[in-house]
């Protein structure tokens, strides 16, 4: 199967929609969210979000297939939200483009690493961050959606951008 990634541009705040609507219903447990909240927001409110952070689709043709994010935090590194590929698209190699892609945007805007949170139970998610580099930090958290449910913290180191 042939995929591509792109930029999430102001034009895409639609299908950002989409697809994180498919993520929470497919994975609710996996995002410090809720269906029913984000199904409510605006079309200001994706539009907002997708001005401050740094998304990255995965097309399949016209269809997409995965999602990430990037913010840039206060200390200078990075912080990874919304991962997510569709089901069809699990296996296929596309969750290690768009992590690498986000991670290439956050080293070029100068971040010496990147950060995410990984809920317990998400096994998958877990093993494929530790083999995409990542490390525990050792912090852990109640999601804020789920007062029930705990995530980890972790972190993977980026080489400076060249130039």
């Amino acid at each position: 199967m042939d995929y591509e990634i792109r930029p999430a541009g102001p034009a895409d705040w639609a299908t950002l929609r989409d697809i994180r609507l498919a993520a929470l219903a497919d994975t609710p447990h996996a995002f410090a969210s809720t269906l029913e909240r984000e199904q409510a927001y605006d079309e200001r409110r994706w539009r907002d979000w997708l001005a401050r952070t740094a998304f990255f689709l995965a097309w399949r043709g016209c269809r997409p297939v995965g999602v990430v994010g990037g913010l840039s935090q206060d200390a200078g590194g990075w912080h990874v939200i919304s991962m997510w590929v569709s089901r069809p698209a699990r296996g296929s190699g596309i969750a290690r483009r768009l992590l690498e892609e986000v991670a290439r945007h956050a080293s070029a805007h100068g971040a010496a690493s990147i950060t995410l949170w990984v809920t317990d139970g998400n096994d998958r998610a877990r093993a494929f961050y530790r083999r995409a580099g990542f490390r525990s930090t050792g912090r852990r958290q109640l999601v804020p959606e789920n007062p029930r449910q705990w995530e980890e913290e972790m972190t993977r180191s980026l080489a400076p951008a060249a130039g």
